[in-house]
């Protein structure tokens, strides 16, 4: 079983990342979904029996006391990076089981996929803050202030609190700091397949994503839109449509990556 878990390890012939660039690359977003969406059809039992086990775990984890608030940081980059790796052997027709979609705790990968993580949430956190703070400074302070107040409320109560604190201002300050979030996270998308599949580190990948990324920015940042956009789709059916586009956003990604450096 071992040997199935190798070739992530391996030295192999990878194009550099310059030679990608030189030779050019197309970035296609209906290719990469609809790809994502058959590797996912193909084999849609295990792909979803792993996003049951992702959800139980991050929940079971993140109750738990003192370590539940980090637990997210330090488990969940390398859970989903167990999409990539199987769909990894599933592309190549390789043997693949359950504990495939755990590689991502294997050799390195597990503290460059945290650190990599860890990297992207504060890009993206120092983003919204130097863009949507300073316009909404006022609006958010006094919601965050009347916040505090749902402590001391039923959950019936509650719900209704929150939802008349939402007024125009709020909404647009989420909408922003939405926007600025994924057009932040579009620049480091691919680093997690760059880790998986070629070993890099953190900084590796990071630099590798960026690289490839900023030369075609904006194909990328449809891409990524419409891959949330499917992925809140799944959420709003009723939660059940979330077994199926959660592992498809990944997968869409893993495809944008192996179609561009054909590894």
């Amino acid at each position: 079983m071992e040997e199935s878990f190798s070739e992530f390890n391996q030295p192999q012939p990878f194009r550099s990342v310059d030679t990608i660039i030189s030779e050019g690359y197309v970035v296609k977003p209906g290719h990469f979904i609809s790809k994502g969406m058959r590797r996912f059809g193909d084999e849609f039992g295990i792909y979803v029996a792993f996003t049951l086990v992702y959800i139980a775990l991050t929940m079971a984890l993140g109750s738990l006391p003192f370590v539940g608030d980090v637990s997210g940081m330090l488990v969940g980059p390398p859970l989903v990076a167990g999409f990539a790796a199987y769909m990894r052997l599933q592309s190549r027709n390789d043997y693949r089981e359950f504990s495939s979609f755990f590689a991502g705790f294997r050799g390195g990968n597990w503290p460059s996929l945290v650190s990599q993580g860890i990297s992207v949430t504060l890009s993206m956190a120092l983003a919204v803050g130097v863009i949507v703070l300073p316009l909404y400074w006022n609006e958010i302070q006094v919601f965050v202030t009347e916040l505090e107040k749902v402590q001391n409320m039923d959950q019936e109560k509650a719900g209704e609190f929150v939802l008349n604190l939402i007024n125009p201002q709020i909404g647009m300050a989420a909408f922003l700091a939405a926007i600025i979030a994924v057009a932040v996270m579009t620049l480091f998308c691919l680093a997690p397949t760059f880790i998986v599949y070629r070993g890099y580190n953190a900084f590796q990948a990071i630099a590798a994503s960026w690289k490839l990324v900023t030369r075609k920015y904006f194909h990328f940042l449809l891409f990524n839109m419409v891959l949330w956009i499917v992925l809140i789709a799944g959420v709003l059916l009723c939660c059940i449509g979330f077994l199926a586009t959660f592992p498809i956003y990944y997968l869409a990604l893993a495809s944008a990556y192996e179609d561009i450096t054909g590894d």
